[in-house]
């Protein structure tokens, strides 16, 4: 799509979905959900925290099993 998506999870979603200037649908990954607002979900049913670091960088946050986002079990990706 040339960059990242901006915006919540679920705008982010929704671009990833279809929802993009060129229609290209991406997800949700395999094997993962989205809930009632649109939102994916990590393995523990809690929303992923997506941070926008530039154009082409993301950091992908779970909260991890404890479910409580920014304590030391959170799940980083970049």
């Amino acid at each position: 799509m040339g960059e990242n998506p901006v915006g919540t999870n679920a705008e982010i979603m929704k671009a990833v979905m279809g929802g993009n200037s060129k229609g290209a649908i991406l997800g949700p990954p395999e094997g993962q959900s989205l809930d009632g607002k649109g939102e994916l979900l990590d393995r523990w049913g809690t929303p992923y925290f997506f941070h926008q670091l530039s154009r082409s960088s993301m950091e992908i946050r779970s909260a991890g099993p404890d479910r409580v986002m920014g304590t030391e079990d959170d799940v980083v990706v970049h």
